[in-house]
């Protein structure tokens, strides 16, 4: 299906239709005795079908009603509609999923680089929009969107799940506290192993006309946590960044896993064909539009970065020291806000399993009495560290849900992560320091809320 056609047969910035739908969010919680909220899913790749599908079906439909699926891919829409089980009519023309449906509310989980196009012609005909992280790769389409939003009167949520998960949400109850002081520097190193980064390179996400570059799909999240963490936003970047484990520097190369003539030596060797569920999702449906789920991760066009490093200066004064790597055989990151009281530091490594995230504040002056104090949080072994549950019972079941924290991430939000990773990756091409204000025309604020 065409990728024009998909979107609208006038073109995205056209005057569209505009729907009547009820009101952004509801003024209270929704339940089975009471009218559903109606949703429509754009994009049927593994988080759309899962998290946004199956999940919300099974977990929400006391309170929601999915009325439409929409993808490109008539295989693998055709494959999500039987895997999902909403029994809603699917679409490959997402303005004709629309007129027909008339959802509320449209959830977008499509490739990064089509956010902006499907996110404003859904307003533009009268949805709310709840989009998947990043919300777009570069600070024009960023433009147009909060364009879109302004002049269509819509809201935007961006699902920022890493805000949600328990030991996330004391961190920020410590912060808001005063427990450090004023925060003078954040120390934030999130390390990828290698084999996890492999995935990345194997998909769209290795090139960053489609993914925008870690700095943007991955880093998007960090930033975001950052941005709630200090309520601050930022002000200027200077970074650094590089290539050397994966694309054309790679020891091998084949059309993909499957047809490979290194498959016994190349350490990144998958077969997708031993997962089921993707390969009914993905190998089953790609000779409708080409795309290939298990790409060669030496591939020569991967043009994205393993290796990230960045210092942000944010407009209440703070410098952020941030890395961002894959070339490493470790699993986990560690974060710590350096304040004129002390310093709150957390450390997690891998995925947790049973037991506890643990924070240590120690106190600036060791001449006082005072001494270190140490915070115990329970793991929650589901989605994202127990943060997927909690941002889907605020989002689907309680929207009225009080947040105290500002956990729920809205259009500003958004914008303000992408454009510090946009600003990164234009400081490594220009070799300079690149201010946030003038890239759209949100200018940075010294606080959020």
């Amino acid at each position: 299906m065409d990728r024009r056609k998909f979107i609208t047969s006038t073109g995205v910035a056209a005057g569209a239709l505009l729907v009547n739908s009820a009101a952004a969010m509801p003024s209270a919680p929704q339940s089975a005795k009471g009218p559903k909220r109606k949703f429509a899913l754009v994009g049927t790749g593994i988080r759309g079908v899962n998290m946004f599908g199956q999940n919300l079906v099974r977990d929400y439909g006391a309170y929601i009603e999915l009325v439409g699926l929409c993808d490109t891919n008539p295989g693998r829409l055709e494959f999500a509609d039987g895997y999902i089980g909403a029994g809603c009519p699917t679409f490959t023309d997402l303005e004709k999923m629309i007129q027909q449906t008339k959802p509320e509310v449209l959830i977008v989980t499509t490739e990064d680089r089509y956010h902006h196009e499907v996110i404003i012609k859904g307003m533009e005909m009268g949805c709310d929009i709840i989009t998947e992280k990043p919300l777009t790769i570069d600070e024009e389409k960023a433009q147009a969107i909060l364009d879109a939003e302004k002049r269509t009167g819509r809201h935007i949520i961006v699902t920022f799940n890493y805000r949600y998960p328990p030991y996330r949400a004391k961190m920020k109850e410590l912060l808001m506290s005063g427990l450090v002081g004023d925060i003078n520097t954040v120390d934030f190193h999130w390390n990828i192993h290698h084999s996890h980064l492999m995935y990345y390179m194997q998909r769209w996400h290795g090139e960053r006309d489609r993914g925008g570059t870690l700095w943007v799909h991955k880093a998007t999240h960090h930033f975001d946590m950052v941005n709630w963490f200090l309520n601050s936003e930022p002000r200027q970047v200077f970074a650094y960044g590089s290539l050397d484990r994966f694309g054309k520097k790679g020891p091998y190369r084949g059309e993909n896993c499957r047809n490979c003539a290194f498959t016994s030596e190349c350490p990144y060797y998958w077969d997708i064909n031993k997962n089921e569920f993707l390969k009914a999702l993905y190998v089953d449906n790609e000779h409708h539009d080409g795309y290939i789920r298990d790409n060669c991760v030496f591939r020569e066009n991967i043009d994205i970065y393993e290796k990230h490093a960045a210092v942000v200066k944010y407009m209440n004064g703070t410098l952020l020291n941030y890395s961002l790597t894959g070339d490493t055989d470790y699993d986990g990151y560690w974060i710590a806000f350096n304040g004129t009281k002390g310093r709150l530091e957390a450390r997690i490594e891998g995925y947790p399993g049973k037991g506890f995230a643990e924070m240590t504040f120690t106190p600036i002056d060791r001449y006082t009495n005072e001494k270190p104090r140490i915070f115990r949080i329970d793991y929650v072994r589901e989605g994202h560290w127990g943060g997927d549950t909690l941002m889907m019972d605020k989002l689907f079941k309680d929207p009225d849900m009080p947040d105290p924290l500002n956990q729920q991430a809205s259009l500003r939000d958004g914008v303000m992560s992408v454009l510090t990773g946009i600003a990164a990756r234009k400081s490594i091409e220009t070799g300079g320091p690149v201010d946030i204000k003038g890239l759209t025309s949100l200018e940075p604020r010294l606080t959020i809320v």
